[in-house]
Formats: C-alpha cells, sequence, structure tokens
C-alpha cells in the first residue's frame, strides 16, 4: 500500500476528537509525541482543536468523519496514511447517546393500529456499529506499518454498559455490545495480527453529551479527566502490547479492571463460550488457534478423572472409590510410572500418566480432556528431604500454583477439587505460623485472585487428622514402655483438645470427592471437612485401648520437647496442635457445604473407630 508521505512519529487516529473525551485524549497523545488525526462530524470545532495542536497541520489534522458510515471512516483511515504512511492507535471513541424515547410513553392511549414511529438508532449506529467498522479498518492499515505490523485500539465505552441506567436504554445495550466486542475479538487479534483491543468505562464525566453534569452528579462521583487519561494512557504504555481485550473502570480517581465474569452454572456456562475449531474455520477461512480451543468435537462415554498424588494416600484414597463409579475413569497421576504403586494400577486397568508438579507443562499434558482434576500436595515430603518449614511451604505453593495454572488451562474441565487446609497464619494475622497449612491456603487465595474462571468451579477439602499415623506416623505412633507395660502417646497438645478426624484414608477422600462430582455446580466455591467427627486426644487413645486391647496413656509435653525429639516435624506439628487449641479451625462457616447437602452417606464412611479396627493387627 502506497503512501505520499512518511514519519518518525507514531500515527494516532481519535474519532469523537472535535470536544469532550476525545479532544482531550488527542492533546494528551500529541504531547507524548504523536501525530494525530482529529476526526468528527463538525468541522469548526475539529479545525480547532487540530490547529491548537499543531497550526501547521505537520503533526495534527483534522479528518471530518461520519464513523456510523463505512465509507467515511475509510476515507478517513486512507487520507491518515497518505499523510504519515503508519498507524499505531486507534481511540474510538466517538459516541452519542439515545436520540428519542424508546419507552413511547406519549402513545399509552393510541390505538392498536396507530403505530409507535420507527426508532432513531442512531446511537447504536455510532456508538457499536462505529468500533466495528472503525476495528476492521484499524487492523487492515496497521499490518502495513513500515516498523512492523501491529497496533493498538482503544475503546471507549461506559459503565452505564456494565449498570444499566434506565434515562439511556440504547446507550447502555451500545455500551454492553462495545464491551464484548472487545472482549470477544481483542485476544484472536493480538495473536493473529498483533493488534491489541481494550476498552477504557468511564462514569459521569463532563462533556457536551449532556447538560448540567454538575448538578446531576456530585464532584466524588464523577471521572476525573486526569484518571480517564491515566486509563487511555495504562494500555498506551504497554510497551510489550500483552493486553488485550480487557475492559478498566476509571472511576473518579482510581482504576479497575473487570475481569471474566465467571461460570454461574459451572461446565454448561464454560463450553458456551468455548471455540468450536471447525465452526471457527468455517465462518473464518482459518483456525482460531486460540489457547483452549475445540479441535474436535466433546468425547462422549465416560468421563475423566485425573488424580495426583494417585499412590499416596488422599489420592490412593479417591483412585479407589472412583474406579469402581459408573460414567467415570481414572486418570493416575505420579512423578514415577515405574514404581510398584504405579504399576500395581496399571495391572488395576487403571490409567497411570507421568507428570512433574515442578514442570507446568507435564501437568497441562497430563490434564488434556479429563472432566475434573482432584489436586493434592506433599509439604512433609521436601521437609524430610532437608527442607525447612518456610521453604517447604514455598515449593508447596510453587507446585500448587503450577498444578492451578495447569488446570486452567484445561478446556475440557468441569469441576477443579484442591486438597487444602485452614490457616493459622491468616486467622491470627501472623501472630502463629503454620507452615505446612499456611502455604496451602495461600493457594486458595491466589486461585480465587489470579485464576477466578478455575475458582468458579473449584471445591476446597479440608482433611483433618488421619488414624492411620497411630500405625505408621513415629511421631504419633503409641510406643511402649517396658517398665510397666504402657502405650504411651505424647504429644504437645492438651489431652482435651478437640481435633478433625477424617477417618480411613483409604476410602473417605473417594467418597467425598464422589459426591463433590455428583453435587455439580452446588459444590462450586464451597469448603467441604472430610470427616464426620472431631474427638479429643484422649478419646481416641482411650479407643485405641479398647480396640487393641493395650493399656494406652496419652501423655501431654510441649512444643521445645518435641522439638528436640523430633526436630522440625515435631516443632510443625505443635504449631498445628496448637493452633487446634487457639480456636476450631476445621469450624464450618456459610462458605462450608455440608455432608448433608453433598448426600454423604454416613453408612459408608468409615470413622476412626472403623479405621483403628481395621489396623488392629499393625499394633
Amino acid at each position: 500500500m502506497s503512501n505520499s508521505g512518511s514519519t518518525e512519529r507514531k500515527v494516532a487516529i481519535v474519532t469523537g476528537a472535535t470536544s469532550g473525551i476525545g479532544s482531550w485524549v488527542a492533546e494528551s497523545l500529541h504531547q507524548r509525541g504523536f501525530a494525530v488525526a482529529v476526526a468528527g462530524r463538525r468541522e469548526k470545532e475539529g479545525q480547532e482543536v487540530a490547529s491548537s495542536l499543531d497550526p501547521t497541520g505537520s503533526t495534527a489534522i483534522f479528518v471530518q468523519t461520519d464513523v456510523s458510515s463505512y465509507q467515511s471512516q475509510s476515507k478517513l483511515f486512507q487520507t491518515v496514511w497518505q499523510k504519515w504512511g503508519r498507524l499505531d492507535v486507534l481511540i474510538a471513541n466517538a459516541g452519542t447517546v439515545d436520540r428519542d424515547s424508546k419507552y413511547n410513553f406519549g402513545l399509552r392511549n393510541a390505538s392498536v393500529t396507530d403505530l409507535p414511529p420507527e426508532p432513531d438508532t442512531t446511537c447504536t449506529d455510532i456508538d457499536f456499529k462505529g468500533v466495528i467498522y472503525g476495528t476492521i479498518l484499524a487492523r487492515h492499515f496497521m499490518q502495513h506499518n513500515p516498523q512492523g505490523k501491529g497496533g493498538k485500539i482503544i475503546v471507549t465505552g461506559s459503565m452505564i454498559g456494565i449498570y444499566p441506567c434506565a434515562t439511556f436504554p440504547e446507550y447502555c445495550g451500545a455500551k454492553a455490545a462495545v464491551h464484548q466486542w472487545v472482549r470477544t475479538v481483542g485476544p484472536l487479534s493480538l495473536q493473529k495480527d498483533n493488534v491489541s483491543i481494550n476498552c477504557v468505562m468511564p462514569g459521569g464525566v463532563d462533556t457536551p453529551a449532556m447538560p448540567d453534569f454538575d448538578v446531576a452528579f456530585l464532584f466524588e462521583h464523577m471521572t476525573l479527566k486526569s484518571n480517564l487519561l491515566r486509563g487511555y494512557d495504562l494500555f498506551i504504555d504497554d510497551a510489550e502490547n500483552r493486553r488485550t481485550g480487557q475492559c478498566i473502570e476509571t472511576a473518579h480517581d482510581k482504576i479497575y479492571e473487570w475481569g471474566h465474569p465467571g461460570y454461574k452454572s459451572g461446565a454448561f456456562g464454560k463450553r458456551t463460550e468455548k471455540v468450536y475449531e471447525p465452526w471457527f474455520e468455517l465462518m473464518h477461512g482459518e483456525k482460531s488457534e486460540l489457547p483452549g480451543a475445540m479441535k474436535e468435537p466433546p468425547k462422549k462415554g465416560p468421563k475423566i478423572i485425573a488424580v495426583t498424588g494417585a499412590t499416596g494416600s488422599q489420592g490412593g484414597g479417591v483412585v479407589n472409590v472412583m474406579k469402581k463409579v459408573d460414567g467415570w475413569k481414572v486418570r493416575a497421576i505420579t512423578r514415577n510410572a515405574g514404581s510398584d504403586a504405579a504399576k500395581k494400577l496399571a495391572s488395576e486397568g487403571i490409567e497411570v500418566v507421568e507428570a512433574n508438579f515442578d514442570d507446568e507443562e507435564s501437568l497441562k499434558k497430563a490434564f488434556d480432556g479429563v472432566s475434573a482434576i482432584f489436586a493434592v500436595t506433599n509439604w512433609w515430603e521436601h521437609l524430610f528431604q532437608g527442607k525447612s518449614q518456610e521453604e517447604s511451604g514455598i515449593i508447596e505453593e510453587e507446585q500448587g500454583m503450577k498444578l492451578a495454572r495447569a488446570a486452567a488451562a484445561t478446556y475440557t474441565l468441569e469441576h477443579y477439587i484442591w486438597s487444602t487446609t485452614p490457616s493459622a497464619k491468616r486467622m491470627f494475622n501472623g501472630k502463629l505460623l503454620t507452615p505446612h497449612m499456611d502455604y496451602k491456603a495461600n493457594v486458595d487465595a491466589r486461585i480465587k485472585s489470579e485464576l477466578p474462571d478455575l475458582a468458579a468451579i473449584t471445591t476446597y477439602l479440608y482433611f483433618g487428622y488421619y488414624p492411620q499415623n497411630m500405625a505408621f506416623f513415629p511421631l504419633i505412633k503409641p510406643i511402649h514402655h517396658p517398665g510397666n507395660g504402657h502405650w504411651i502417646q505424647a504429644m504437645p497438645t492438651k489431652p482435651d483438645a478437640k481435633v478433625l478426624t477424617s477417618g480411613d484414608m483409604t476410602v473417605n477422600p473417594g467418597i467425598w470427592v464422589r459426591q463433590v462430582l455428583a453435587t455439580g455446580d452446588r459444590a462450586y466455591g464451597k469448603y467441604a471437612n472430610v470427616a464426620l467427627e472431631k474427638l479429643t486426644f484422649r478419646e481416641m487413645m482411650d479407643m485405641w485401648s479398647e480396640i487393641t486391647g493395650k493399656k494406652g496413656v496419652f501423655m501431654e509435653t510441649t512444643i521445645d520437647a518435641w522439638t528436640q525429639l523430633w526436630g522440625p516435624a515435631g516443632n510443625e506439628l505443635g504449631l498445628q496442635f496448637k493452633f487446634g487449641e487457639m480456636c476450631d479451625p476445621w469450624e464450618e462457616t456459610e462458605e462450608f457445604i455440608s455432608p448433608e447437602e453433598l448426600g454423604i452417606d454416613r453408612n459408608e464412611v468409615v470413622g476412626f473407630r472403623g479405621t483403628i479396627e481395621g489396623l488392629k493387627h499393625m499394633f
């Protein structure tokens, strides 16, 4: 495409620039060193704005434009290209409010044959169609930029495209359409053509659009000019051109990003927005290649649940139950598919896939095509490998987020189930630290803040005290005292302190996961305790004695003594027990979904007594 002139300056087109927001943005861009084309319908005012920027016409011109006309916008872009030979930024700002009332209140008593007049849809033509025309033309010209293809399109939206205002129904609808246009076209435009598309949404701004703004609005309820310009600058200053498809609210003096609305209906809502590549190619002549686009029809038949830590306590319990559930297949995720435990799973017909929690790409591959994921991390593993309590927590949080990000990238995912814990640090504002709990809870918070789409389909499971630890974990196992024949369980907690007991870990995790999946969207965003009982340490020791026939005694010791005996592991458990003395960490709040709501059958759940009875031969 030829041009008669060229410039080293970046070039911007600003529509609706004869007054108000457009003129402010044009002035701001010119001050930043841009050559600016002032576009608008009113010639006198437009010439005045352009002349105020540069009377010589070298770096600022006015082009009379009606954005509702594709031909008029085409002439605008051609004029700019012939003048400067490049286009870096389009500010699609032109707009107007409703030209007439769509309510037709004056015709309430008209006869049925006295039809309402054809409505004036100039607002839609300018505010929405004008943006479509401008986007198409800007992307075309930006492909021919001599410095390399690409550029930025920034659209002026409005907060009443988010919050409907009955005074301006057509304007609200047009601006809402603009916001959705930006969200829809922006990501693909950047990926395919290096053109970002974003939207600045002000509130009330004192412009000629309506009279007496300072009467209708309090000062603090209007968007400041300085904050409005800061919104445009946010995208203009994006040197690497990474932001796209974003809508930001420029409130009075602050900026807020408006992200994805989330999936209230879960998998149903998630599927509706997915690009189906065969349709996209049919419509547009090539594949979208967007992340998460569906390359083929969804698979029918059994759904797949990926179970991380499938050879461990929690994951193993999930596998044991889910492998028997009709309509589901288990994909066991493990670091070592050649281990004896993994081979045993494979021998049972379970799909075993190798992945590493430190390798996000391996997790994405392992999660490919799954409908559900049970995710669990192991803080203790890092501690026993020589890391400190804090270092183990940092590693666990990183791994938890890699799992979450890999899950978020899985377009088939319908339900994410994250094994987590309460946090003493969060509950007591840092006065008590329990790293093996705190860092898991950090992942909860980060899923909600950094991955809201994933959070919308996530259920959080709290696991408590494992009865199996009395048989297998040296710190918890009762120790035989040869002097009197008693079995001593010495721990740094009060004997009457209550703790959530998760029962038999070979089945209970799977029962809860199965019921969470059966409950579906009613479990989204909820926490659930994987347990039906809370017992004191004395009650558990008494029950152990009754079942085993051995005289058991619970003995309280101190954290310091236990730390001397067991090192960092003892210190960590001691901190957890102290947490349990200070409050009930597993107290159910409005964030929780109850066992009854999940449809848990109490007769199926194996509690503390049943677990110890099953392990009696180990004592």
